[in-house]
């Protein structure tokens, strides 16, 4: 275990680490109030028996579970030796990046073993052991991307991970931007390059980007048609409608001024 010297600057960062430790037999634990931070405990080998909000689960290898704060729960061997790995964070934006995140807690998180997660417990004794300053502004770099990680690899359910959802849609994202100019590029015409129903591909962009194909699209277009008004002065407005999918130049302004608060004019001149 390695007890983190938390002083009163940490507690000034948006996210430090308290505590942070291995156990290579892990003992019994029983905490009925809960702990008092954020708790993150993975399975490094063998497999334990959680418990928590009235569910008991198995944790095993590649295998971990986020605590909040102050939640009822107990855990214990049930694989001799149960290995673990650790570590406790806090902070003023400790909960807002959880959330932020989607990072599921109370319920078991697995990984692939060949992601990066499956290395973080090993960084993190290495970085601790040779690093005094691992508790102060590294440790909360350390932290945060381990978060960022747990959001990109973990699995909830059995279901894809973001990585893998990304995966996924990269050949059509490659696909819009090579065709983003094509005005007749749909929903429909997506769906059949990618060789899957309209109602997947909306799911599959959904989960990789927290936006429908279309919402893509527009981003797109209004991305490209932006470096187009600050790069080629001599273009008209309505001329660099049309290199970025617009048929007509009224709807491009309008969607334009929706997405960014300004027109395409208002913004060539700031630029």
């Amino acid at each position: 275990m390695k007890q983190m010297l938390v002083t009163a600057l940490d507690r000034t960062l948006p996210i430090y680490i308290e505590l942070l430790g291995w156990n290579e037999w892990q003992d019994e634990f029983i905490r009925p109030q809960g702990y008092h931070c954020y708790h993150w405990l993975q399975t490094t080998g063998g497999e334990g028996q959680f418990e928590c909000e009235g569910k008991t689960m198995i944790l095993g290898p590649n295998q971990g579970i986020l605590l909040p704060p102050n939640v009822p729960h107990r855990y214990s061997t049930t694989s001799y030796p149960w290995s673990t790995w650790y570590i406790t964070f806090n902070g003023n934006m400790a909960s807002i990046l959880v959330s932020s995140l989607g990072l599921s807690t109370c319920t078991p998180i697995s990984w692939d073993p060949h992601s990066r997660l499956s290395g973080m417990h090993r960084r993190s004794r290495n970085l601790a052991s040779s690093n005094f300053e691992f508790n102060g502004m590294d440790g909360s770099a350390f932290v945060y991307r381990f978060l960022m990680e747990l959001k990109r690899s973990g699995q909830v359910d059995n279901q894809r991970s973001f990585s893998q959802h990304t995966a996924r849609v990269i050949p059509l994202i490659r696909y819009l931007e090579e065709s983003y100019s094509d005005p007749s590029l749909g929903l429909d015409k997506l769906a059949e390059y990618a060789g899957i129903s309209s109602q997947r591909l909306n799911y599959l962009f959904r989960m990789a980007t927290g936006m429908s194909p279309y919402q893509y699209l527009i981003h797109l277009r209004i991305q490209k048609a932006k470096e187009w008004l600050v790069n080629e002065k001599n273009l008209t407005v309505k001329a660099i409608a049309l290199k970025v999918g617009f048929l007509d130049a009224s709807h491009f302004v309008s969607t334009f001024r929706k997405n960014e608060s300004i027109t395409p004019q208002s913004y060539r001149e700031l630029n």
